[in-house]
């Protein structure tokens, strides 16, 4: 029972007792004042009327033509007259009661009345004594009609004094109200803050709780903190602040690997070809401060960009990977003006040539193909001279004009949404005894035969912006794979479920329609879009988990100082990018980053998987770690 229920109680039976203490002082106060008052009338009319009989000489015929005169009239319910020896000489009785008082409300307030006596003479002899009773039914009718109007006026009141009590009641529980939201957010690893109530004893509770939530967030933060300073140290170019060579590289192996809308893109490198002779020319703290430029102009480019990345390969050369971006002539360009804008602004010489290479990667590329691309172009870039740009790819297809690929896919996109030609694939995600966590559940489209990988078609669904579409279609394969008896499903979001403000009540519509399935269905965001969009991640984030579905953050370990902001999400997992995870076995740096990442996710009670496990040798490592569970092609279930 709760405590709002029990306080409702209390006050409905303090009301209850009070009132009933009143009405039956009231009540009993009524009838002693009737009782006192017809006692008093029976005595005084009897006085009169013996007296009046006595006037009138005691006519034996006069007395009882009189009384039973009297009698008739209605009131009294005895008039009787004894001789001085007790005998009854003249007797009217009312046997019938005609009361509007129930019986069990007369028999509940018996009425003691004392009748009224006085003696009849004639002369100086005693003729005998006259006993009255006047009639109770008057007074039962009249008490009972003042309880009537009593109860009803008691009952007004208690309904009066229930609506203000509630009122009351509901001022002095809202902070209770808001103590227990806010126990309940903690409970769902939302550590949330409420202004403390004026109430002595819930501010003490809401202050003890705020405290609670401030220093999970103030440790969230310092590890965020020490975790970006960790990545800095072991994977970031001290000079530019850009990547190392081998980071970049396990990105992009990442990239060509990853299985959605990432999976395609393009990488430009860029080298400043007389960067020894201009350090020997200005000096290496001159050229460092160049290199900083560079580092931060790049790094500008990136920002703008989710999964963007830019790295100092070596010495001279700088690499831009840009997922998604189908142009490579477009992103070469980017990069190549920010390099030769930083030089020219420093006045360090303008006949410095940049030769820059770029090429587009498609999903199933291989590092070692895309690296060779990259150099023979390179090559010829540097044969031409200057700042040329020189642009290779694996087929001549990739180089058809944007806006026709764009037509082509088009109506490929709108046949597919027509024809319901997309279907899933699952993914193991493996626990630590190797039990199934969930499947992640990869979109495929079947064109013309083949089933495509979300890779080759999730670009131009972003591009041609129905990536909300696409979110519906689906979350609805998903709910109904598992209506039909499929383990727990993860189905990866767009960031069109964010921002679109339509998405959420379509969301929740679909999931109240499959509550079942819907506690078996797990949500995830990329990292960059939950970061960026964090205010809208919040209320899908709530809205989803209050139908039982999971919601998780995926790819995550590259903003990681933004990991303090996730204290009142509400959060089941996170997924570390595969980027992190390649060759983790050989890897101290990364080990400590992970080993830190676990300890923050277990602090406020969120899982934390790998993504990408490659090997028997990385999943081992991983769990001494603290990971609780992992995805990739070095995961197989049992059996």
């Amino acid at each position: 029972m709760s405590l709002r229920t029990k306080l409702w109680l209390a006050i409905i039976a303090l009301l209850l007792a009070v009132f009933s203490g009143s009405f039956l002082v009231s009540m009993l106060s009524a009838k002693s004042y009737l009782e006192q008052q017809i006692s008093m009338k029976n005595a005084d009319n009897a006085a009169a009327l013996a007296l009046s009989l006595t006037q009138q000489g005691a006519d034996e015929v006069l007395l009882e033509l009189t009384l039973s005169a009297q009698f008739d009239t209605g009131f009294y319910e005895l008039i009787e007259l004894l001789s001085p020896e007790g005998e009854v000489l003249i007797r009217r009785h009312d046997t019938q009661s005609a009361s509007e008082a129930p019986a069990w409300f007369v028999n509940a307030f018996p009425l003691n009345i004392d009748d009224g006596a006085a003696v009849i003479q004639s002369g100086w002899s005693q003729v005998g004594t006259l006993n009255l009773r006047s009639h109770s039914r008057f007074a039962y009718d009249q008490l009972w009609q003042s309880t009537q109007i009593l109860a009803l006026i008691f009952v007004l009141f208690m309904l009066v004094s229930c609506l203000i009590g509630g009122r009351i009641l509901q001022h002095i529980l809202k902070p209770l109200d808001d103590v227990v939201d806010q126990a309940q957010a903690i409970g769902e690893r939302r550590f949330i803050r409420i202004p403390e109530p004026k109430t002595l004893e819930f501010k003490q509770v809401v202050s003890a709780m705020n405290d609670l939530s401030g220093r999970i967030k103030g440790v969230l933060e310092q590890e965020a903190e020490r975790l970006q300073k960790y990545q800095q140290a072991a994977n970031f170019d001290k000079v530019t602040g850009l990547s190392n060579r081998e980071p970049f590289l396990k990105e992009v192996a990442a990239a060509l690997e990853s299985d959605d809308v990432n999976a395609t893109g393009s990488v430009s490198l860029v080298r400043i070809r007389q960067l020894a002779e201009l350090n020997q020319q200005w000096g290496r703290a001159t050229m460092d401060s160049v290199l900083q430029d560079i580092g931060a102009a790049l790094q500008d480019i990136v920002a703008g960009h989710s999964r963007w990345s830019a790295s100092r390969l070596n010495g001279s050369d700088f690499a831009l990977l840009a997922p998604r971006a189908i142009d490579p002539q477009e992103t070469a360009e980017l990069a190549l003006n920010a390099i030769g804008q930083s030089l020219d602004g420093r006045d360090v010489g303008t006949e410095i040539e940049l030769p820059t290479a770029c090429t587009i990667y498609a999903h199933g590329d291989t590092i070692s193909t895309l690296l060779t691309r990259l150099d023979n172009a390179l090559q010829k870039s540097e044969e031409q001279g200057g700042r040329t740009i020189s642009v290779t790819v694996e087929s001549d297809s990739q180089l058809r004009p944007v806006r026709q690929q764009l037509e082509d896919w088009r109506a490929i996109l709108e046949q597919a949404f027509a024809q319901k030609s997309f279907s899933l694939d699952f993914y193991p995600v493996l626990g630590l005894q190797g039990q199934l966590i969930h499947n992640e559940a990869p979109v495929r489209l079947l064109q013309n035969g083949e089933r495509l990988s979300a890779g080759v078609f999730l670009p131009w669904v972003n591009r041609l912006e129905v990536s909300l579409e696409l979110d519906k279609t689906l979350i609805q394969l998903a709910l109904d794979a598992l209506n039909n008896g499929s383990e727990p499903i993860a189905a990866n979001l767009s960031v069109a479920a964010v921002v679109e403000p339509g998405f959420l009540p379509w969301l929740e519509e679909t999931l109240a329609g499959s509550p079942e399935a819907a506690r078996k269905l797990c949500l995830e965001l990329p990292e960059a879009m939950a970061f960026r969009h964090l205010e809208r991640f919040k209320p899908l984030c709530h809205g989803a988990k209050a139908h039982g579905v999971q919601m998780g953050i995926e790819h995550v370990g590259h903003q990681l100082a933004e990991l303090g902001k996730l204290s009142d999400i509400g959060l089941d997992y996170l997924k570390i990018d595969a980027s992190f995870v390649r060759d983790i076995n050989d890897n101290a740096a990364n080990q400590t980053l992970l080993r830190t990442l676990c300890t923050v996710g277990h602090s406020i009670g969120v899982s934390v998987y790998a993504e990408g496990v490659n090997n028997e040798a990385e999943w081992k490592i991983l769990q001494e770690l603290g990971a609780d569970g992992a995805t990739g092609p070095g995961m197989r279930t049992p059996g």
